[in-house]
């Protein structure tokens, strides 16, 4: 690749790569929020978020991304980037290629795995030639990876938002004490089963209760 270390360039692909979901001409993520260190097998590379509702709905999905400075262990990546379909709604891999392309046998290999494929060519710029189709994520483990993210679901229109623990951009966190007690998680009077709204429909719940009110 370079007359750089390995792992320059592999920071340097990195950083094109999240260039790219961010860009409008790639896919337009709203944000990529750091990938814990302490975060479990299976650990993607980079973690992205995107809008997957329109105007009907508020629905964020998960992409995770695989990013690797050669195709030489293609299958195996392959493999670790399904992996994180128990969280992402959509999974890829990220090759530096230079001035190669993926052959018939790699997109075959993709397809067979539902794994999209990224091209990283010579000047690190970023093509898509294979795009990753939508999963189903095991629902308490895209949960909980959010909140490992520093974020939270709202539970009226289900966008992902920077947790109000953590932010000051507003939103509010509540607390189920009956639920918890009702499944026996109240413990010494501490209740965990906490639940979150994001900004506008706290905003769109308080209009509401002053127009009733007035």
């Amino acid at each position: 690749m370079s007359n750089r270390s390995p792992k320059e360039d592999g920071l340097r692909l990195r950083k094109s790569v999240s260039s790219w979901l961010l860009a409008p001409s790639g896919l337009n993520c709203l944000s990529l929020p750091e990938v814990p260190k302490g975060l479990s097998n299976p650990r993607p590379d980079v973690i992205g978020i995107s809008h997957s509702g329109g105007y009907l709905a508020g629905d964020s999905e998960l992409i995770a991304v695989q990013v690797r400075t050669s195709p030489s262990r293609f299958i195996s990546t392959l493999g670790d980037a399904y992996a994180c379909s128990v969280f992402a709604g959509r999974v890829y891999c990220a090759f530096y290629l230079g001035e190669a392309n993926f052959s018939e046998e790699q997109i075959e290999a993709a397809l067979h795995l539902r794994v999209g494929l990224i091209r990283v060519d010579s000047d690190f710029s970023c093509q898509r030639t294979l795009p990753a189709p939508s999963l189903q994520p095991i629902e308490r483990f895209r949960l909980r990876l959010i909140d490992e993210l520093g974020l939270a679901t709202c539970q009226l229109c289900a966008i992902v938002f920077p947790s109000p623990v953590e932010s000051e951009n507003g939103g509010s966190l509540f607390w189920n004490e009956i639920w918890a007690e009702h499944f026996g998680r109240l413990r010494n009077e501490s209740v965990y089963d906490r639940r979150a709204l994001c900004p506008d429909c706290l905003r769109n719940l308080e209009k509401i209760a002053t127009e009733r009110d007035g």
